[in-house]
């Protein structure tokens, strides 16, 4: 039975030390973003994204977006460029050998030029933000994940809260084909507080 433990100990630890060696965590993204409009004209724009191994299981990713888009409000119109920028601490974890559970947890500031009062968009405002999700790479050249989340941003300087149903819930879905080992495309679909959102995005891993 000692045996039988010892044996089962080491294939685990053999297991875990090769459960992520087909998904990397340290890359660099870029990506062009177009959101659905809702409150205001669609939205177009691009993303920078750098993830960096911290440990074997923490990761570092800071992100860069920016959208522009046509506002209107009490009569007036404006072309609102609003940016938003995180740093998260990230957490992985195998499921199999080719598919990891991760998690984040980061800062979120968003900042933004020629607002309108009492619009939903491009507003000022800092706060935090959690994501769950799940990584697989099917084979050397597909990768696909799966998101959910929430963003929490005070806007009650800019808009009327009895009037406002924010929605700060996010998810989404990824299919990744890669070029070589180093360069992929991706195709992301998903809801951001932007609304429905689409990306295009080549990554580059390290």
């Amino acid at each position: 039975m000692k045996k039988t433990m010892i044996a089962l100990s080491l294939a685990c630890a053999s297991f875990a030390a090769t459960a992520n060696d087909k998904l990397s965590y340290n890359n660099f993204q870029f990506g062009l973003i177009h959101s659905a409009g809702e409150l205001t004209g669609d939205k177009s724009g691009y993303n920078f994204d750098i993830s960096l191994d911290w440990t074997d299981s923490l990761y570092w990713r800071t992100t860069y977006n920016t959208q522009s888009a046509d506002v209107w409000a009490g009569g007036q119109t404006a072309d609102v460029d609003a940016t938003e920028f995180s740093l998260n601490l990230g957490y992985h974890t195998a499921m199999t050998r080719s598919s990891d559970l991760f998690g984040e947890i980061g800062y979120l500031k968003q900042d933004a030029e020629g607002v309108i009062p009492q619009t939903t968009y491009g507003n000022d405002g800092d706060g935090f933000q959690v994501k769950l999700g799940a990584r697989t790479r099917w084979s050397a050249n597909w990768e696909s994940s799966i998101f959910a989340g929430y963003k929490d941003v005070d806007l009650s300087t800019y808009v009327d809260e009895a009037n406002f149903e924010d929605d700060d819930t996010i998810f989404g879905a990824e299919l990744r084909y890669y070029l070589n080992r180093t360069w992929s495309v991706g195709l992301t679909i998903g809801e951001e507080a932007t609304g429905a959102t689409s990306q295009l995005s080549l990554r580059a891993n390290f």
